[in-house]
């Protein structure tokens, strides 16, 4: 895992707590040992994030129904496999069965959700979730699909019978299967990659690709759009969200009809991955505002004040067209130069387009450039703090976006004065 300060500080914390009078590599030697196997699962379920709800990201989802579960369920015609990989207490692994049973997908369709934490797992078993976990179900589902269960609402017993569930790590092999063997029709694995440094990252890509049948879809969240993917996989956009799909055995090709993904610089040793940050707390407009002026003293950066002049139509359309080539590839040609290029005629057409300019520092402080790539972070920060940034479609929403540009502020101005 790639942790940020904060991350890193709190989880000083929690070993301090659990670790009492042993030193570091005394209770390193306890969590190895075969009586320290409670304690690890303990400590895991300290340290790792599970606040979740059901139906998370309505636009993603209804994209996925509409591009590719319902084509799916049409072109099968019998019981699909999904993959919920992640699953937390098993709000995506319900959110799936009552996608699947909407859809019309065959009674035999299952979900196996796994997770490193065995705490969360028992949890997930009984599907059970509170009102504030069910707040984005749609009335209709919600009445039809959730029956009382004590002080919660629990999944029909016939679509909870269709869900299984399995203790695994995303950083050990081999990598769950479907019951009978073969592949998976769709894996579901958001907001977890965010966290891995570039090469697990990379590497879990490429056995979640292995573990997909061909033609079966990768879904990531919508904060995880930079992969560089294996050959064997294609991006599948449409106009709210991404999607990744094994290409068909028969095509030999590793395009085949869609776009490659844009290829991220392999990040230094020990960085940190800053495509999006969901489990953390939203900033505060006075607290984003703080943390723009001590990076700007750090950095020697004074963010741009006030807005620019307001782009035309024809001006944003162009701006949104050169930052989705750059996000698939087609306008850049998949190289990081002519990303930057790109990027930059998108600023020069909307400068307060602060996806791209995130992107545009991303890949700055990605490529050692790290003062520039801090001005346009505190850029970004400052058009979204002021809101006058527009949402994207497919990409972080703002408040979201705001979060993300703040941590890396944070994140640069500590790495300038520990430079110095």
């Amino acid at each position: 895992m790639s942790l940020s300060g904060p991350q890193v500080r709190r989880l000083d914390e929690r070993l301090g707590a659990r670790s009492r009078d042993l030193t570091p590599q005394q209770y390193l030697n306890f969590l190895k040992s075969p009586s320290g196997a409670l304690e690890l699962e303990e400590l895991i379920n300290a340290v790792v994030v599970h606040k979740t709800d059901l139906f998370r990201d309505e636009v993603q989802l209804a994209a996925f129904r509409f591009q590719v579960l319902t084509p799916l369920v049409e072109r099968a015609r019998r019981p699909l496999r999904v993959w919920s990989a992640g699953c937390a207490t098993g709000e995506e692994v319900a959110t799936l069965l009552v996608l699947l049973a909407e859809a019309g997908a065959d009674p035999g369709s299952t979900v196996l959700g796994t997770d490193i934490s065995a705490h969360a797992l028992r949890r997930a078993q009984g599907l059970g979730f509170t009102d504030e976990q069910l707040r984005r179900v749609p009335p209709g589902s919600r009445e039809r699909y959730f029956v009382p269960a004590g002080p919660r609402m629990a999944l029909v017993p016939a679509l909870r019978e269709r869900a299984s569930f399995q203790l695994h790590n995303l950083m050990d092999t081999p990598y769950p299967a479907p019951a009978g063997g073969g592949g998976f029709d769709v894996i579901f694995c958001r907001n977890v990659l965010i966290y891995f440094t570039g090469e697990a990252f990379q590497r879990t890509v490429e056995v979640l690709a292995g573990s997909l049948l061909p033609g079966g879809t990768l879904v990531l969240s919508s904060s995880e759009p930079l992969l560089q993917l294996p050959p064997s996989l294609r991006v599948l956009r449409g106009e709210q969200a991404f999607f990744y799909v094994r290409a068909e055995e028969s095509s030999g090709a590793s395009g085949g009809e869609g776009l490659p993904a844009f290829p991220v610089p392999k990040r230094p040793s020990g960085s940190v991955a800053v495509v999006g940050t969901p489990a953390s707390p939203p900033v505060s407009g006075d607290e984003a505002r703080r943390r723009a002026a001590t990076a700007a003293s750090a950095l020697d950066v004074t963010p741009r004040k006030g807005p620019a002049s307001s782009p035309t139509a024809a001006d944003v359309t162009e701006a949104d067209r050169l930052f989705a080539g750059v996000l698939d590839g087609t306008s850049s040609g998949g190289t990081e130069d002519a990303a930057e290029k790109d990027l930059r005629r998108c600023l020069a057409l909307d400068p307060d387009h602060s996806a791209a300019r995130y992107l545009l520092a991303l890949l700055l402080e990605q490529g050692s450039r790290p003062l520039e790539a801090g001005i346009e972070y505190l850029r970004a920060l400052q058009s979204l703090e002021a809101g006058r940034a527009r949402p994207v479609p497919f990409f972080l929403n703002p408040a979201r976006l705001q979060v993300a540009c703040a941590h890396a502020v944070e994140r640069l101005e500590a790495a300038t004065r520990g430079g110095r």
